[in-house]
């Protein structure tokens, strides 16, 4: 089996470069990879998750994809937890509701020959909604009737694991729940588990599993210090899934303009539509 990561498409509906990017990433999918299933692991829509038209013709091209398609939410579908989320974007049922409208369940599962594909909603974890107890309980009960011989490969938004080793203002992981989820997931036979948020491409040993970072589609992270060592390049992430083992690599995908974002229009405009109109 072949599986094709991709992540932080930020697409809108007025276009542009986030487009454009995006048309080439399925043209190579499409055309060369040629997976049995494609995982996007969130931020589809481009900053705002109320925003229906972004979230309608963000659906309208994953249709493009000629293979099966399963999502999972970002930050920036269905809101943050948090005391300080991004903006004050907050995760509400009212976005998740709006989410799983268009794009399906936050969470699934997906099971193929010797593997076992699980889609979390890091957004949920540490959100005190309902909906987090709910999704906990779902991952219990999932775990404990996945047979031993399956290997499971877990695809969220944020990491698991830590992502910077100081305390930050944001959430860069998910947080205080990375304990819990780990604990659960030591019962089974993880092989991957495959994260986005950062717009970089990481891959790291955990034990008998490896974590991935996919790098983003739209444009990549800050030229800083927070994130020094991972790959800063726009790109996808492609999975060879046989005989139990799980291979990640990165892929680069030709033509996608390796800017940040303040190099993207689209996205620029609705960072100051946010600063001039109230959210939470």
């Amino acid at each position: 089996m072949k599986i094709v990561q991709i992540s932080d498409t930020h697409l809108t509906a007025r276009g542009g470069r986030t487009q454009e990017n995006f048309d080439r990433v399925v043209d190579y999918v499409n055309n060369t990879v040629r997976p049995d299933l494609v995982v996007h692991s969130g931020d589809i829509v481009i900053i705002h998750p109320d925003d229906d038209a972004d979230r309608t013709h963000a659906h309208t091209l994953m249709q493009k994809f000629t293979a099966p398609v399963l999502v999972v939410p970002g930050n920036h579908d269905i809101g943050e937890p948090g005391a300080t989320p991004w903006k004050g974007i907050g995760v509400t049922d009212e976005r998740i509701s709006a989410f799983e409208k268009v794009w399906g369940p936050d969470h699934w599962r997906h099971d193929t020959e010797g593997f076992t594909v699980l889609g979390l909603d890091s957004e949920l974890f540490g959100s005190g909604l309902d909906r987090e107890t709910e999704q906990w309980t779902w991952i219990e009960n999932t775990i404990r009737d996945i047979p031993a011989t399956q290997r499971v490969i877990v695809f969220l938004h944020k990491p698991i694991w830590q992502a910077i080793p100081e305390p930050s203002e944001h959430a860069f992981d998910i947080g205080d729940s990375r304990a819990r989820l780990l604990e659960l997931l030591e019962t089974v036979s993880l092989a991957a588990v495959g994260s986005g948020h950062l717009h970089c491409y990481r891959q790291t040993r955990r034990g008998e599993a490896i974590e991935v970072w996919a790098p983003a589609t739209a444009f990549v992270a800050g030229e800083d210090d927070t994130f020094a060592g991972p790959l800063h390049q726009l790109g996808i992430v492609e999975y060879d899934c046989t005989d139990g083992a799980v291979r990640a690599g990165y892929r680069s995908v030709p033509g996608l303009d390796d800017v940040h974002i303040t190099a993207v229009p689209e996205v620029v405009e609705a960072i100051e539509v946010l600063a001039d109109s109230p959210v939470g």
